[in-house]
């Protein structure tokens, strides 16, 4: 079969399935105009790396989104701390309750009793006593994630516990740090005065109450602590730190640094907090506190110091921080006072971890790291499935990211809230770009006068859209409208650089050049316009923040999937093309 018959049957077949799909959701038009160019195109086209490299990125970025035209049920996002559910677990999809299908309206009711409920996991029998204490949402057409004016979120009010202007736009810059740590997610802060009060408003994107709660429940107070004991002869002993001190007891109290101190109460030395146990002649306990929120430099968020690892039962997940010089010579000061224990490799007491003052973690202490001033830290939890794992990771992630908060605060309101724009507003904002890349592709139709070059510019163009959301999905990137700008920019920028390479390659004027040629010079110029957006993008996402720093990552990723992904494929095509 010739191109060109081919190219008729693709454009019949487009406006066949295009009409039937776009009556369901825009989103299938792309993956299916796409999909078709690729089954249409000459197979030795598909020899190519970069062909294949085009290929497989635009069918796993398909994969990731997830397009499911007909969704049901409801998908669990939260269960409350005094719910009585035990077997249904956050990501559950339930379908019926009592054999009735699920709504909203069911879930608030009360229930008394065992009640049967139909989930995508089997179903389940539950005793309840009043509300399920879920909280769901609609199971979502795709596995994208959209912002406020679109799909709507949760909102908290805060009352911190001071009137003071500054201390207030402290807890605003430490909560949208904890929030939005990479500004991929909507979030907005307001402050609000109100007869002499202070209060926070914040709306966030999709989630929770349960998840927004938790975020700001936590003062983010972090401590680690090391118990040590030291070696008593008679009732006298030495702690080791910077230098030795000499201590006594004698009926139950500790005599040290020339003061007396009981059972409970708090010394320090050389910059280190003790908390005293059991004081006896035999016996001293001593908690040192030897890092705090103040001494936490860094979070690692890279794969290689922060993964979820799957176990016999259930998720590992890890991440690492970096300490400061001051904390990690405490830490060294302090455990030059444990013992080693025989055949273990380990001290004889770990290191605890709290946050807030609840337990967090407790590591044990390889014997090599006595007396060492270690600057980092591993902090490790377990949870029952992946996505709680990866969510109580990033919760400690964030948290110890913002560090402690000047004040505690109260949530006075907690409440859902509802799109401003919806679903409506989101297959129009994608049909009129449909309608501005036809538009484009009729432009270049008529100044070349040739149909065979304008389908890859079309396909290409979509497949960059998909390829920007298909990445979106891998890090948790929220759609919103500042993340549409940005892949308006970069795909904008991606036809520029289309069309550059289109009148490269049709030149005539200069005939000592081959097609290789002409199109290497185009690329050369791309490479360099790319460079200059990412360039321009950088300073943005150094010093922004929240969404301008979001649209600045996302117009630099659109930019690098169209000069290292689809812009090479294309280049392919349109040599072979015009060879014909």
């Amino acid at each position: 079969m010739k191109y060109f018959q081919k190219l008729l049957l693709w454009i019949i077949l487009l406006i066949i399935v295009g009409a039937i799909t776009i009556y369901f959701s825009a989103l299938v038009i792309a993956p299916f105009i796409v999909a078709s160019f690729l089954l249409l195109v000459p197979r030795d086209l598909l020899k190519s790396p970069r062909m294949l490299i085009w290929a497989f990125f635009i069918i796993l970025s398909v994969l990731l989104i997830g397009v499911n035209l007909h969704p049901t049920g409801l998908s669990v996002t939260a269960v409350g701390k005094n719910s009585t559910i035990r077997d249904i677990a956050v990501g559950e999809i339930l379908y019926k309750i009592n054999d009735v299908a699920v709504t909203s309206e069911l879930m608030e009711k009360n229930y008394f009793g065992t009640i049967k409920i139909e989930t995508n996991k089997g179903t389940k029998f539950e005793f309840v006593n009043g509300t399920l204490g879920l909280e769901t949402d609609a199971v979502q057409t795709t596995n994208l994630k959209f912002g406020l004016d679109i799909k709507g979120g949760v909102r908290a009010v805060l009352e911190p516990n001071t009137t003071d202007n500054a201390t207030i736009d402290q807890i605003v810059s430490t909560l949208q740090t904890r929030i939005n740590v990479y500004g991929l997610r909507e979030a907005v802060f307001r402050p609000i005065y109100h007869e002499g009060k202070g209060f926070v408003e914040i709306s966030i994107a999709g989630g929770s109450k349960e998840e927004l709660r938790n975020l700001l429940e936590n003062q983010g107070k972090f401590e680690a602590k090391v118990t040590i004991n030291p070696r008593m002869t008679g009732g006298a002993g030495v702690v080791r730190l910077s230098k030795n001190y000499d201590f006594s007891v004698n009926n139950n109290v500790l005599a040290i640094d020339n003061k007396q101190f009981r059972e409970g109460e708090t010394l320090e030395l050389d910059g280190i907090q003790f908390l005293l146990g059991s004081i006896t002649s035999n016996k001293l306990n001593m908690t040192a506190t030897v890092f705090g929120s103040e001494d936490i430099k860094t979070v690692f968020f890279d794969p290689q110091r922060s993964r979820v690892e799957r176990l016999e039962s259930g998720f590992q997940w890890s991440f690492s921080v970096q300490i400061g010089s001051s904390g990690a010579q405490k830490f060294a000061w302090v455990t030059n006072n444990l013992e080693v224990v025989p055949g273990t490799g380990y001290l004889d007491n770990p290191i605890v971890l709290y946050l807030d003052n609840n337990l967090v973690d407790s590591l044990s202490i390889s014997s090599g790291l006595k007396g060492k001033t270690e600057t980092e830290i591993s902090i490790s939890g377990s949870a029952d499935t992946m996505e709680l794992a990866t969510k109580e990771r990033s919760r400690l992630q964030s948290i110890l990211r913002s560090g402690a908060l000047p004040t505690s605060v109260t949530i006075v309101q907690l409440e859902t809230i509802s799109p401003n724009l919806g679903t409506g507003f989101l297959k129009n904002a994608m049909l009129a770009g449909l309608a501005a890349i036809f538009g484009v592709v009729a432009v270049v139709s008529i100044r070349y006068r040739k149909v065979k070059i304008v389908l890859p510019m079309l396909a290409i163009s979509l497949s960059e859209v998909l390829i920007i959301l298909g990445i979106a999905t891998v890090i948790g990137w929220t759609i919103d409208l500042p993340a549409i700008a940005g892949i308006i920019a970069s795909v904008g920028t991606g036809v520029d650089s289309q069309i550059m390479i289109i009148d490269q390659a049709l030149r005539g004027e200069v005939k000592t050049q081959t097609l290789k040629e002409k199109i290497g010079r185009a690329f050369f110029v791309i490479f360099g316009a790319a460079g200059t957006m990412i360039a321009a993008m950088i300073p943005l996402m150094a010093i922004g923040f929240g969404l301008l720093r979001g649209f600045a990552i996302t117009t630099m990723i659109g930019v690098l999937v169209g000069v290292l992904i689809a812009r090479p494929a294309y280049g392919v095509i349109i040599k072979r093309m015009i060879k014909e």
